[in-house]
């Protein structure tokens, strides 16, 4: 058992030689396509206590990444333990019919939501959140196509990757029809006028989809931080343009919050720290403390209208199971135990140092984030395989993180101290200038 939170305590190199015999062995079995990190660092988790993971080798090492944005609460919360436990002993699954304790999860959740947004579908993932929200989208407004935005990333099932840029999308055509892409506003070709980017890329937008679009769409996709797409948080004035064209065109407007919800930007969810309410929510990673889930959340009229309304169009097997809503009624208890202001307290100060220890560094061209989502961008003009060898000297110092494109991801879970958020910025500063050397 790991006990205590001080780290990084290493015993061998990582990966060690049990790590890595792990790593072999699953090799033999595992389909291809598994996550890169996964891949390249050979690593063999097997224990977890708050930002502290235990490698098979038994070193100790500061989770950066929550395992792909999911721990948020940390690992090993025995609150969410004896939850799942307990329910486990009673009965762990009997479809959607009406239970206790999801209905309990149902008036937890719904406290953390203004009304607009207290009607709710249970699922199983994000990708099956976002799926499920297309489906709402067409039957609640009768239309079919819709829009998502350069650099966004919203899954790998067929709809999801339809919302998605990228490399992603490669070989998997066709797609799903229908579905119009525009620019973010530090992707807009007039980013450099006097015009705000965020005014200018609004009027672009609507200009083009008048002109593509036979009429308006049934809804607008974004993440209110860009993801995948390089920890972008998007401009409060450029959601704001688009809340007034969803209310002015009938579109929807859908926060793809499976990132950024459950306290990651330092309020629960993203949307509160801008001040612009969408018309549906999708979440899903952090919402129970490593438990499969995904969620909708919209209004009761949203939510149940058109042809989706009917009785089995909108079920799921196992989505909101007495499992799931067992932990998320736990994690939901977690994160508003204080999580979610120490996300924004020790993020706020985390973002700080690593602004005032890379403002001039060469390998590094900008530092950004809400709360504790963080990105750093190395500069361009660098070598390509500069972000994965950053990555392989934080886990030679007992970090582990992970990178999206030329951006260097920190994701730790919300309950990690200002010690070892030091000890973050001092690695990173230590792994920087050892590749400048």
């Amino acid at each position: 058992m790991i006990e205590h939170t001080s780290a990084p305590v290493l015993t061998t190199e990582v990966p060690g030689p049990r790590s890595r015999a792990v790593s072999a062995g699953e090799r033999e079995f595992r389909a291809g396509g598994a996550s890169a990190g996964s891949l390249w660092s050979e690593l063999s988790i097997i224990e977890g206590l708050g930002a502290v993971i235990k490698d098979a080798d038994g070193n100790l090492l500061i989770d950066a990444c929550s395992g792909t944005v999911v721990m948020n609460i940390g690992h090993g919360n025995q609150e969410v333990a004896h939850a799942i436990a307990e329910q486990a002993a009673t009965l762990t699954h009997f479809y959607d019919f009406a239970s206790p304790v999801r209905l309990e999860f149902y008036q937890r959740l719904a406290a953390t939501l203004p009304e607009r947004l207290r009607t709710f579908l249970l699922l199983n993932s994000g990708a099956e959140a976002v799926e499920a929200s297309l489906r709402i989208a067409r039957s609640a407004t009768g239309r079919m196509n819709v829009v998502a935005f350069t650099d966004a990333y919203h899954g790998r099932t067929l709809g999801a990757l339809s919302l998605t840029t990228g490399s992603a999308r490669e070989g998997m055509g066709p797609l799903l029809p229908g579905v119009v892409h525009v620019p973010t506003p530090h992707r807009f070709p007039g980013v450099h006028t006097a015009e705000d980017p965020s005014d200018a890329c609004a009027r672009y937008m609507e200009s083009y989809l008048a002109q593509v679009l036979t009429g308006p769409p049934a809804a607008v996709y974004i993440e209110p931080v860009q993801g995948a797409g390089g920890t972008i948080p998007i401009p409060t004035r450029f959601l704001q343009h688009l809340r007034d064209y969803c209310d002015r065109t009938g579109a929807l407007l859908v926060f793809d919050e499976i990132l950024t919800g459950a306290g990651r930007t330092g309020t629960m969810w993203a949307f509160e720290g801008v001040g612009v309410t969408p018309d549906l929510l999708l979440s899903g990673k952090g919402l129970a403390g490593g438990f499969p889930f995904g969620l909708v959340a919209g209004s009761a009229a949203t939510m149940t209208a058109g042809p989706i309304a009917e009785p089995t169009r909108n079920s799921s097997t196992f989505g909101g199971n007495q499992m799931a809503s067992a932990a998320g009624i736990a994690t939901l208890r977690v994160l508003q135990s204080g999580l979610v202001d120490n996300a924004r307290e020790v993020g706020g100060r985390l973002l700080e140092r690593l602004k005032e220890s890379f403002a001039a560094h060469p390998l590094v061209a900008d530092v950004r984030g809400r709360g504790l989502l963080i990105g750093v961008e190395l500069a361009s003009g660098t070598a390509p395989d500069l972000p994965q060898r950053v990555l392989r000297a934080l886990l030679a110092r007992g970090v582990v993180i992970s990178s999206t494109g030329s951006v260097v991801r920190i994701t730790p879970p919300l309950c990690l101290t200002h010690q070892q958020a030091d000890v973050i910025v001092s690695a990173m500063r230590d792994a920087l200038d050892s590749l400048d050397a």
